[in-house]
Formats: C-alpha cells, structure tokens, sequence
C-alpha cells in the first residue's frame, strides 16, 4: 500500500512538472514582442531618471502604469536614449522583466492612463 501511495505521488509531481512546463514554455509566452501571458504597463520618459553603463545602454528607472491605473517603479534598459515625453507601452514578465517596449501615441493610452499623463504633465 505504500508503495502505490509513492507511485501517485510520483505521478502527481510528475503531471505537474509537465504542465508548468507547457505554461511556462509556450512560444507565445516567449516571444518578447508578444503581449500573451505578460503584464502591460505604460509610463512617459522623463530623461532626468537615465542613466548610461559602459555597454552604451541607457537604464531608466520610471513610474509605470497598469491598465487599472495602479503604479510602480519599474527598472528598464534601451540601446539608444529615448526622446523627453515619448510615451510607452511596456511588456513585463515577472522573471525576464521588460521583454520588449514600444512608444505609442496618446490616443492609444488607455482612458485611466491618459487621465494620470493629461494631469501630471
């Protein structure tokens, strides 16, 4: 009885493991330019918040903004200094962080976002 009480527990973590794995390692939730399965923030660039490191990146660490309007300090990197005011649209998961930023225009914020950016700025 033991024995068969360990098979099931085996083939339990088993079904498990296989099924995180599927989650985890669908290509859609890989692609970093794909939204599927990645949380999306949005903020505006305020270049007295950059920095530059010796790989000629430039880190940011910026406001962000849910879809909910709920905010957080978010830590991103770009290849090239993005222009004062250029707004955002950022794809986040929680263990790569940022996978892939794009700007957006206004129109494309949406109402709860462009009602926080209209106020601050």
């Amino acid at each position: 009885m033991m024995k068969r009480g360990v098979t099931l527990v085996s083939l339990f973590m088993i079904v498990i493991i296989i099924g995180a794995a599927v989650y985890f390692m669908n290509p859609d939730r890989l692609t970093p330019d794909n939204p599927a399965g990645k949380t999306i923030y949005y903020t505006i660039i305020n270049n007295s918040e950059i920095e530059s490191d010796n790989n000629e990146r430039y880190n940011y660490s910026l406001d962000v903004y849910n879809k909910q309007g709920k905010k957080k300090e978010l830590t991103f990197s770009a290849s090239k200094r993005l222009h004062e005011g250029a707004l955002l649209e950022l794809y986040v998961t929680p263990l790569r962080g940022v996978t892939f930023w794009q700007e957006i225009q206004p129109e494309q914020l949406p109402s709860r976002i462009r009602n926080i950016f209209t106020v601050k700025h």
